[in-house]
């Protein structure tokens, strides 16, 4: 009997739409029957270092609402000093995917798998159609207008 996949997913999932979910149900696809899922969910932190602004939802929140989702087997906090390795460790995942717009990270990660002698395949998942809120921006945006509006 093969051995259970575990897919390792990242984000930051500020404002859960349906881009996650589909984000997350391809990943736990791509390690195959019965894989299990674990999420790392991006600290404030982090989030705050890489795009220079906190996430709207506090990070207890995002992983608590990642965790709900039925694709998700376990959803954790990323580590306070953006520790990518010390997640491999802990993990061990067999896959790790990224979104769709995670190159810089997509790189980062793969160089941090070569360096530490780990073959594990990086896998960007691709866009998942033209939805009219499939991203937190658009999410961000369409709320923004819509108060703009009751003006």
């Amino acid at each position: 009997m093969a051995r259970r996949k575990t897919v390792l997913a990242t984000g930051v999932f500020d404002l859960l739409h349906i881009g996650h979910v589909r984000f997350l149900v391809e990943a736990k696809r791509r390690g195959g029957p019965g894989a299990r899922l674990v999420v790392v969910v991006a600290r404030d932190r982090t989030v705050l270092n890489r795009k220079g602004r906190s996430p709207i939802i506090p990070e207890h929140q995002r992983r608590e609402l990642v965790a709900s989702l039925r694709a998700v087997d376990s959803a954790i906090l990323g580590h306070q000093s953006f520790d990518m390795l010390g997640i491999l460790n802990e993990v061990r995942p067999d896959i790790i995917c990224v979104g769709y717009d995670q190159q810089e990270i997509k790189k980062a990660v793969r160089k941090i798998v070569k360096t530490a002698g780990l073959s594990i395949p990086v896998v960007q998942i691709p866009k998942f159609g033209q939805d009219s809120l499939n991203s937190s921006t658009k999410v961000k945006d369409r709320v923004a207008k819509e108060w703009a509006n009751d003006d």
